[in-house]
């Protein structure tokens, strides 16, 4: 008989596979005016608040006007990184 799941990993050399498309959970703290805010675009769209945020996010990492105002405004020059947008329209760093 074999046996799966954790019982079976103990002891053994065996690793799970890290998922493609795992999530890292991040949670802001926002003022009532940007709660507010949220929520009512969130409805407004018709997806969750969660939802709206990981979008929001996600946008403003790869947007290269976005990246270069938060260095500037945060003075990041010891560890500026540089954005470089590829043919397809990605941008890495």
């Amino acid at each position: 008989m074999e046996k799966s799941g954790i019982r079976a990993a103990i002891g053994t050399q065996q690793v799970r596979k890290i998922r493609s498309d795992k999530k890292h959970p991040v949670l802001p703290k926002l003022k009532d005016d940007a709660h507010r805010k949220l929520k009512k675009l969130a409805l407004a769209c018709g997806i969750s608040k969660t939802k709206l945020a990981e979008e929001i996010l996600t946008m403003s990492v790869n947007h290269i006007d976005i990246i270069n105002f938060f260095q500037s405004k945060y003075k990041a020059d010891e560890y500026r990184i540089i954005p470089i947008r590829n043919q397809d329209g990605t941008v890495e760093y």
